[in-house]
């Protein structure tokens, strides 16, 4: 990685696959291991041998998948430099992966964002409606009801499941049916709508592409 003094940009390097492979292993090497040592007090363990052999030939040319057999657990805040140290390898990985996000691609202030990376979108939805809930909740006084989803009527179902497991309210933006886009019209009065019935603080969802059409939000 070299940074871009004039731009304040980082510019991030293309790996060859051996340079990848060797980063990996390095990592690997790096944590704990929990089929070599005795591991107390992580939520994880390693993962059943007979469905994913530690041993099987191919891992040695799979990085990526060695990685996901030794199941690292990435506790604590590590992104600010605050954490446990069982998986110091990996969490440097990850810690890149969270700049590239909010960095290069956001444009956020340089070591501005803490974060991690999540086994998939609907974790990585109902986490970050967690945490603007409870912004709202701590930083603004909001009253639990006054906090509602709003979002297209194409996005994912799991924010149906964040608005449940949370106890906000949802609100569903019609689209259009051939371009699938958000009818303002509808925008407006749903927004009217969520208003009269005491809701402050909205949590919007955005769609960069929708699981079911391709659709971006305008």
């Amino acid at each position: 990685m070299t940074v871009d003094s004039h731009k304040k940009t980082m510019i991030w390097r293309k790996h060859s696959k051996e340079e990848i492979s060797e980063r990996i292993f390095s990592a690997i090497d790096e944590n704990v291991s929990y089929s070599d040592e005795i591991i107390l007090g992580v939520p994880a363990s390693i993962l059943d041998d007979k469905v994913f052999s530690r041993n099987a030939a191919f891992l040695k040319e799979s990085p990526f998948l060695s990685l996901l057999v030794e199941n690292p657990n990435h506790i604590g805040c590590h992104t600010f430099g605050s954490s446990e140290d069982f998986f110091s390898g990996s969490q440097k990985i990850e810690r890149e992966v969270i700049r590239i996000c909010s960095e290069d691609i956001f444009h956020a202030e340089e070591n501005s964002c803490d974060g991690y990376v999540a086994s998939g979108g609907t974790e990585a939805n109902i986490e970050a409606i967690w945490i603007y809930r409870n912004y709202f909740k701590t930083e603004l006084k909001a009253d639990q009801n006054e906090v509602a989803l709003l979002c297209s009527s194409d996005c994912h179902y799991s924010m149906d499941k964040a608005a449940n497991l949370l106890n906000i309210g949802i609100y569903k933006v019609a689209t259009s049916d051939d371009q699938r886009s958000i009818d303002p019209v509808s925008l407006d009065q749903l927004v009217q709508k969520a208003k009269s019935e005491g809701v402050n603080y909205f949590i919007v969802i955005i769609n960069m592409m929708t699981t079911m059409f391709g659709s971006v939000d305008d």
